[in-house]
């Protein structure tokens, strides 16, 4: 069962999706999450406040660092792996992504909080592929790598997101495969 605080952030992510910061006013997103517009200044006294609160959620998961520490050291498994993470990630997260895509007047903290995942995930691949290094399987520069890795992962979950299904007759672990396949093969030493 949700709390207050919880469906007025869940509500306001769903407007701030649709609509943008802008254009939502408080009084609708206390009628979208059943409560009075008293109660949602009670919780979070401002709509700047709340839309902070609501980027907040979308923070780097202590999930996704054990993914990292559990790693095979095989660089087409580990990589199909770390992508299918990231697409659930992203997938799960898809209401704050519109909700920062309606957005264009952001202030600096939000984009620092919006941008948190990302840059951490950058840098756990930076490491990953900096071992890979260490253990000869590639020779590439790892920030390289990681910056590839990441915009074309995050490529892939945006074409399914704007287009609401990929643009070919493809499900998503096949394109994943598919795309681990191929970068590995162009990265890998053996």
């Amino acid at each position: 069962m949700c709390t207050t605080e919880e469906k007025i952030i869940n509500a306001s992510i769903v407007l701030f999706s649709q609509k943008g910061y802008t254009a939502v006013t408080t009084k609708e997103i206390a009628k979208e999450a059943g409560v009075s517009q008293m109660t949602l200044f009670r919780h979070f006294e401002s709509k700047h406040n709340l839309f902070e609160r609501s980027l907040d959620k979308f923070v780097f998961s202590p999930q996704f660092k054990a993914l990292f520490e559990s790693l095979e050291w095989d660089l087409e498994r580990d990589l199909n792996k770390i992508c299918s993470s990231y697409q659930d990630v992203l997938y799960k997260n898809r209401k704050i992504i519109l909700m920062h895509l309606k957005n264009e007047e952001l202030n600096p903290h939000f984009e620092a909080v919006l941008y948190k995942f990302p840059n951490e995930f950058k840098k756990l691949l930076n490491r990953y592929f900096e071992e890979m290094r260490n253990r000869g399987a590639i020779i590439e520069n790892p920030e390289t790598l990681a910056v590839n890795f990441l915009t074309t992962s995050f490529g892939l979950f945006f074409t399914s997101l704007v287009m609401n299904k990929l643009t070919f007759d493809t499900d998503i672990q096949t394109c994943i495969s598919n795309y681990i396949k191929i970068f590995t093969k162009g990265i890998s030493l053996l």
